[in-house]
Parts: C-alpha cells; structure tokens; sequence
C-alpha cells in the first residue's frame, strides 16, 4: 500500500495540487518529508481523518490506496458529507459488507460457493450440516483475514463464530462452504466509472487456504486454460461495473 499511496502522491502532485499524507508507520516512503506538501503522523481513524478534513479545507479524500483501514471508515466520513474521492462509499460497503457482495452475486448470477449471513449458533450448525464441512467463516472489514478461519466440525465452528463475532461486531459474518483442493486466483485491477483499464491476473503456487500475504503467487498464471482466464477476467468486468469502481 505504501507503493500505491506514493505513486497517487506523486500524480496529484504531477497535475499541481497540494497533497495531505496521513500515516503513522515512520518505516514507509509515503513519510518522507519531500513525498508531500504537508505530513501528519496520526491514527488513521474517522475522528483524525475528519479533524484533519476540516482543518485543512481539503478537497476531497481518497481512501482507496491505503488497504483495509481508510475502507473501514469510509461510510463514517460519508454521513459527515466528506468528498470521498474514487470509489463511492457506498460501493466500498457493498464490497467490504460479506452479506451485501455475496448477495450481489446471487442476484446477478454469479456463482459461488453456497453460503449464508450469520444469525444463531444453530442455524449456523444446520447449515454446514447440510453444505457438508468444511466450511469457512468470513468476518466482514477485517484486516489481513482476522478471525477467518476454515471449520471441519461443529465445536470448530462455535469457536470460531465466537472470534468473529468478537472481530466483526458491527458487520455481518457470512460462513460458506469451503472447496477443498482449488486452486486460488488473484485479480488486481483499476476501474474508471466501472470500467476496467487494466488488470492482472496472478496463480496461487499453494491451494485455496493460504492467505495472499503469505502466498507464492506468479503472473501470467501458468496452469488456466484460455476459457477459465476469459470467465475470471469477464467476472471482474461485471463486479467492477456493479460497484462502479473507480480506482483499485
């Protein structure tokens, strides 16, 4: 993320406007005294963001390159009627909200594994039961998969519905059937109103199970035939115009 936020640093910059940094991690380039006009070491949180907003009479805000946290508060600055730049908050919930994308997919025929939201311990059990363990337990805005963990029985479940509760108080939590032995493809892109630019497509050496972070990954992918890299790049084309995304 420290490579996205000083490559948008240097853009705007590029088309001649002042730009604010907001990052307490001193190890990052984004810090640099000469990356920015002005440099605030501060929490990344909706007061801090929403103080400094004020403060500095800004334009507008731009979330999309600093990962997970800017996400979490973009619906918090959008009731305060901060101009959030890029991809609408709205769009970002829709993305981030496990219940509301999943949903979305259902709705417009895209397939994925069965799943349902989170409402009791019990209905949570009678659906694995049904779907057949494993199954996966998704958390919503959560950073670097916390709480997300696959269940293989019922006491697995109840421990871990347990965690993401704790994890993902204000948000829902979607368990879903976990497809054992697939094979896991990674997709990065940039949308304009929707529509793609670009995007790259990266394999997963492991399978399905290992976070991103921790994966080997290699682009161009190596193992997809022709018609499986058509319906991913045409999924992404779909998702992107359904969130109107604009930016990452």
């Amino acid at each position: 993320f420290d490579w996205c936020a000083v490559g948008c640093l240097r853009e705007l910059r590029n088309l001649g406007r002042s730009t604010i940094m907001i990052n307490y991690n001193p190890e990052t380039v984004s810090t640099d005294y000469d990356m920015c006009d002005r440099l605030y070491f501060e929490e990344i949180s909706f007061e801090v963001v929403m103080d400094i907003y004020e403060l500095e009479h800004s334009d507008g805000i731009i979330l999309s390159m600093g990962g997970q946290l800017p996400n979490n508060i973009a619906m918090d600055l959008h009731r305060q009627q901060a101009k959030v730049l890029g991809t609408s908050p709205e769009s970002i919930d829709s993305a981030e909200n496990r219940f509301k994308f999943s949903r979305m997919l259902d709705r417009k025929g895209i397939l994925q594994p069965r799943w349902k939201e989170l409402t009791n311990l019990q209905s949570a059990i009678q659906f694995c039961e049904e779907a057949g363990y494993p199954c996966l337990v998704r958390p919503s805005y959560v950073l670097s998969g916390a709480a997300m963990n696959v269940a293989y029985s019922n006491q697995d479940l109840e421990t871990y519905l347990n965690a993401a509760s704790l994890v993902s108080k204000e948000h829902p939590v979607v368990i879903s059937k976990f497809l054992t032995e697939a094979k896991e493809i990674d997709v990065d892109a940039v949308a304009t109103d929707g529509e793609i630019l670009c995007m790259a497509v990266s394999e997963h050496v492991e399978n399905a199970g290992v976070h991103s972070g921790d994966a080997t990954l290699v682009t161009p992918p190596q193992d997809l035939n022709a018609e499986t890299l058509e319906n991913i790049k045409r999924i992404v084309r779909e998702v992107a115009s359904l969130l109107d995304v604009t930016g990452p």
